[in-house]
């Protein structure tokens, strides 16, 4: 159970972000100390975050997650809070980012050093692997689950891998052809005056946070589940609270060595004109070889449906509780599950939608996939600070309290006066990336391009749009269609066999009653009017 529980911790947190993004943070930061830096900071806030997640996940050990702590925290006005982070998980909740990835991976393992990346094949991949993805959770749950805990225990020794090469590089160790192919400095002579370069813009520290964010997302992956993580007898919070700490722990230990393995082995100039960092270590570690290419993309490919497996399984199972509390159109079609229990209408929602983004993504402007890749996580920084909000205000919510039992912190045997100081900075960490996003500096010069770039605001514009979507949907739903004279509500569940279903009640009354009589009415007499008609053919 622990395993299962830290798999799908792992699976999320590394997909192919810390293969892609450290020449990103580079970029932004001008210097592979600042990097560092930045990236031991992403950690602190890692578990900074996690501190807070625990917290709620220890009080609502519920299938959902923040979907649920944001309705029981968040209450007034009424479900506007829900609505809003339904329509922004159901719209780009998706895993386009990492099957985008995926695409790009195949190509680079099926092509000769050189060949560029053909954008279309590309998203055809990345749609036939999301495709798959839900096609096999389906259909089986054992073997889903089977494959992301092995997939888990392949990344963990990819990365440990990994390490140990680059502590060889720190030793100066390589293969006899890469001193050959390579002239350019090697080991820790890539680490003197790590410093030089580094830039004083805000934005690009701030650019470079969300950056390391979206590397480290999948922390709170448990949280959205917990109704099927082992609870033992005792202390029920002991599974999952091991299981996100040593998934953590274990993966930003890696983290740091594998930028520590790439800065040491390769150049600045290197690491920010290469588009594939793994296959560019390898060469420089064991020689040039279309071999290290095709290595690369394998393995990069793999971790990718590692991360689309995890987060698939997760995800899918929060939007089949949005429609289960008929916050979507047609929920009694989406709130199903099928003869086998599982959610197949809910993964056909997450698979449209997130081919409609891997479709739009625009592959060749230089920023379109970091403004997709990091659109999701922008978003959900309001959300994190929402919930942070929620947890100091916990000793006088009623939604933290158990009967008449004043609110103790319970992920912490340090108690309130720790757990209020991590849940401060969390909360200022994430208002830092949500305001500094929105004053970009010249992002062309940042990622080291002339081509034309989509402007940096567009994904600062687009997730912040999507809450005021879904509060449109919840003015209309919630306030204009009862005063119209609509009403619907979710009834309780029930179950035959392994299929789930979910009854709504549908009442019409006062104005649109009586246009609803009309119309009806009409079309009677209509009909009667049609049957006297004589037919002359």
């Amino acid at each position: 159970m622990l395993t299962t529980s830290s798999a799908l911790v792992v699976n999320k947190m590394v997909g192919t972000g810390i293969f892609v993004q450290p020449g990103v943070v580079l970029a932004c930061c001008g210097s592979k100390g600042a990097s560092l830096l930045m990236w031991l900071v992403g950690t602190v806030l890692t578990l900074h975050s996690l501190s807070v997640y625990l917290e709620y996940g220890t009080r609502f050990p519920l299938t959902g997650g923040e979907l649920y702590y944001i309705d029981y925290i968040w209450t007034k006005p009424k479900l506007l809070f829900t609505y809003m982070y339904a329509i922004l998980l159901v719209i780009i909740g998706g895993s386009q980012g990492n099957a985008l990835t995926f695409g790009s991976s195949v190509l680079l393992a099926a092509t000769p050093p050189g060949t560029p990346i053909n954008h279309r094949l590309q998203k055809v991949f990345a749609v036939l692997i999301v495709g798959l993805v839900c096609l096999l959770q389906s259909y089986s749950r054992s073997t889903y689950i089977r494959l992301n805990n092995f997939i888990a225990i392949y990344k963990l020794l990819f990365l440990s891998f990994f390490s140990v090469a680059g502590w060889c590089v720190l030793g100066g160790l390589r293969s006899t052809s890469a001193r050959e192919d390579f002239k350019t400095p090697y080991g820790t002579a890539n680490l003197e005056d790590s410093f030089a370069g580094t830039t004083t813009r805000p934005y690009n520290y701030g650019l470079a946070l969300l950056v390391i964010q979206r590397a480290f997302l999948g922390y709170e992956n448990a949280n959205y589940v917990l109704e099927e993580v082992y609870r033992p007898p005792g202390d029920e919070d002991r599974v999952f609270r091991r299981a996100t700490r040593i998934s953590i722990l274990t993966i930003a230990f890696f983290y740091i060595m594998v930028n520590v393995a790439l800065f040491a082995a390769c150049t600045t100039d290197e690491l920010l004109q290469s588009s594939d960092l793994t296959g560019l270590f390898f060469s420089k570690v064991f020689g040039q070889s279309p071999k290290s290419r095709t290595a690369s993309g394998i393995l990069v490919a793999i971790s990718a449906i590692g991360n689309i497996l995890s987060i698939t399984w997760a995800t899918v199972r929060v939007k089949q509780e949005i429609a289960r509390m008929g916050i979507l159109p047609y929920s009694e079609f989406w709130a199903r599950s099928n003869h086998r229990g599982l959610p197949g209408p809910a993964l056909l929602l997450h698979f449209t939608l997130t081919t409609i983004f891997i479709l739009a993504t625009p592959l060749s402007n230089a920023n379109g996939y970091l403004v997709i890749s990091t659109l999701f996580p922008y978003a959900r920084t309001w959300i994190a600070s929402l919930l942070g909000l929620g947890l100091l205000a916990a000793p006088w919510l009623k939604a933290w309290k158990k009967g008449d039992e004043p609110w103790k912190p319970r992920s912490s045997k340090l108690g309130y006066w720790s757990q209020m100081p991590l849940t401060t900075i969390f909360i200022v960490a994430n208002a830092f990336v949500i305001v500094l996003c929105w004053f970009p500096a010249n992002l062309q010069s940042t990622l080291k391009t002339k081509s034309p770039i989509l402007p940096p605001v567009v994904g600062p514009a687009v997730g912040t749009s999507l809450f005021f979507v879904g509060a449109i949907y919840w003015l209309w739903d919630i306030k204009i269609l009862p005063l119209l004279g609509y009403k619907f509500e979710a009834n309780a569940e029930r179950q035959e066999g392994h299929i789930v279903y979910m009854s709504f009640r549908r009442e019409i009354y006062g104005t649109l009653a009586i246009v609803a009589d009309w119309f009806i009415a009409a079309k009677n007499q209509y009909q009667k009017w049609q049957n006297k008609t004589p037919v002359f053919w």
